[in-house]
């Protein structure tokens, strides 16, 4: 086995594990065999379970740099704004696990001196995204209303990770493209 592919398997099951199970009730014993690896290979890895968490959490970071794009768009803002919704939903559909797994992250607060400046960055880094995107419709205040898009984007995330098992997303992702779609106009 390639160490990448070893590494993965450890990462998968320690995410399925910890989603099914918990952080804290989840050993690196059972992560290992759910992986179908050793202990020590395991070790080998990652030095300790808060090390997988930052794995897991590096992971979802590098998976979700890619939603907000560029910020500076080619095509125009509407056309910007619209494949960043696109990415959003692609990213919310096939990282269902993942995200529902950072969501309780988000409430424990033993693992929050694990988990914080991880999710800060990431958190940031979108934000700053976000920020460059909305600037580019040539609107007054582009932060104010960023920070107002992403806090949509956290609700409608909520609400479909969580909430409800029919949530609209389709509608509610046009819903929101057809709200910002004419800012800066």
């Amino acid at each position: 086995m390639r160490p990448q592919a070893g590494k993965d398997k450890i990462i998968d099951s320690a995410l399925t594990l910890f989603s099914d199970q918990g952080f804290h009730q989840t050993s690196v014993d059972q992560i290992a065999r759910h992986a179908g690896v050793s202990k020590g290979l395991t070790y080998n890895y990652y030095d300790s379970k808060e090390a997988l968490l930052s794995a897991i959490i590096e992971r979802a970071s590098e998976r979700m740099s890619g939603v907000a794009g560029s910020g500076n768009p080619a095509g125009g803002y509407q056309i910007a704004l619209r494949d960043f919704l696109a990415r959003l939903r692609k990213m919310l559909k096939a990282e269902q696990p993942l995200l529902r797994f950072q969501l309780s992250l988000l409430f424990d607060p033993s693992l929050q001196p694990v988990v914080q400046d991880a999710l800060r960055a990431r958190a940031d880094d979108l934000m700053d995204a976000t920020i460059a995107l909305v600037a580019s419709s040539g609107v007054k205040n582009p932060e104010h209303h960023a920070r107002h898009l992403i806090a949509e984007i956290d609700g409608l995330s909520l609400h479909y990770l969580e909430l409800f098992e029919d949530y609209p997303l389709d509608e509610m992702l046009v819903s929101l493209y057809e709200k910002y779609k004419g800012i800066g106009k």
